[in-house]
């Protein structure tokens, strides 16, 4: 079997902790047996003396490169900068069999520039599009056509589009109707952690007792604080519920002009019954606030398979999910989907007549699922048979 050279771009790096694309790279490397496979993972420093060429494990190398940093700008100027380093390091190393995996669509006008140079040096070119970033809410209107041009470019310019959602495949075949790229679905992976059982950790307890919340009493909200999420649409729905549950929210609020517009519009602060949080990163504590909460409450609408999803499928025994074809492929029919507030207020009163028979059995549904279709072995079988077979 031939050694496989796989060159991973568009994260912040495999030694970061951030977000979505960071802890896929971790992930992926952390869960792959096949000891034929190296990667080489390119990290973003904003200090010139923490450049160079650094030998993680037995299959990763980090390339840590230095750019400024001046906000989104910097992740751009840092692909454009790792892409064009790639061909000088595999001449350099002697390196065969390279495969170029971009994650996200930043660069796919500059890209599309540099395609045939990368193509003489034989990069097979895959990337991973995330969902539709173009429709994302966070972004103004000139930002959002940039990402969309970049987005097709950079499809267009690719021999593989590795989409983590069957709707994803479906739409970028709609928008390319030619035969390059190559499509193909292979999704995100989750964990699913073993059932609470026994004591609860001193520090949880402390947790809860600081929050003022109980176990099983309330709804939970976890993801990034951007409209696409739909923040209305869930304060207004539980606020109209009139659930004697509480909802604790937990994400990097801040209290800017999106802020200031849920609040004037569903006057959230006047309901004793929400509590944001703020952002919480111990992995250990979130897994007993997900399996303990009565319920998880999903708004995301822009997007493919969402991590935070599959995490909540995996531990809490209610989801009610908003209603896309992206959540709906992951939730099938063991959760609940709304499209409105009005819609989602009868969700939560319709969760909160089920038996708690009926919980658990849409707990063990869902745990058997995350386990049979979205486990990270499942998940890295499929990467493993792709690249074998390019």
């Amino acid at each position: 079997m031939e050694n496989k050279n796989i060159f991973i771009l568009g994260s912040r790096g495999y030694t970061k902790n951030y977000g979505g694309w960071e802890t896929f790279v971790q992930n992926l490397i952390n869960h792959w047996k096949n000891k034929n496979t190296h990667f080489y993972v390119y990290e973003i420093v904003h200090k010139h003396e923490e450049e160079g060429v650094f030998e993680v494990n037995e299959i990763t190398t980090c390339i840590r490169l230095y750019v400024k940093q001046t906000g989104y700008i910097a992740m751009v100027l840092f692909d454009i900068k790792s892409m064009l380093f790639t061909p000088k390091f595999i001449k350099k190393n002697q390196i065969k069999n390279s495969m170029l995996y971009i994650l996200g669509p930043r660069i796919g006008m500059f890209f599309l520039i540099y395609r045939p140079y990368l193509k003489k040096k034989k990069l097979i070119i895959m990337e991973n599009p995330a969902g539709l970033e173009w429709r994302r809410g966070k972004w103004n209107k000139l930002v959002q056509q940039y990402v969309k041009i970049s987005a097709y470019t950079m499809a267009k310019a690719c021999d593989y589009l590795i989409c983590d959602s069957r709707g994803i495949v479906q739409a970028y075949n709609k928008i390319i109707k030619s035969k390059r790229p190559i499509k193909k679905y292979i999704s995100y992976g989750t964990i699913v952690p073993d059932k609470l059982d026994g004591e609860m950790p001193s520090f949880v307890r402390d947790f809860y007792i600081q929050k003022e919340i109980k176990p099983y009493e309330y709804y939970l909200i976890l993801g990034r604080f951007v409209p696409e999420n739909n923040y209305e649409t869930m304060l207004k729905g539980f606020i109209h519920s009139k659930t004697k549950k509480k909802l604790i929210i937990i994400c990097n609020v801040e209290e800017n002009k999106f802020y200031r517009a849920l609040k004037n519009n569903t006057n959230f602060e006047e309901d004793d019954r929400i509590k944001i949080l703020g952002a919480i990163y111990d992995k250990q504590l979130l897994n007993y606030i997900r399996q303990y909460a009565y319920g998880y409450i999903h708004g995301h609408s822009v997007g493919g398979t969402n991590p935070g999803l599959l995490e909540a499928m995996a531990t809490t025994s209610v989801n009610i999910l908003y209603d896309v074809p992206f959540n709906r492929e992951v939730g099938e029919k063991i959760a609940f989907y709304f499209k409105n507030d009005s819609e989602l207020s009868l969700r939560i009163k319709e969760c909160e007549n089920i038996t708690l028979q009926e919980r658990k059995q849409l707990n063990d549904k869902a745990r058997l699922r995350m386990k049979n279709d979205y486990s990270w072995e499942k998940i890295i079988q499929e990467y493993e048979n792709l690249f074998e077979s390019v």
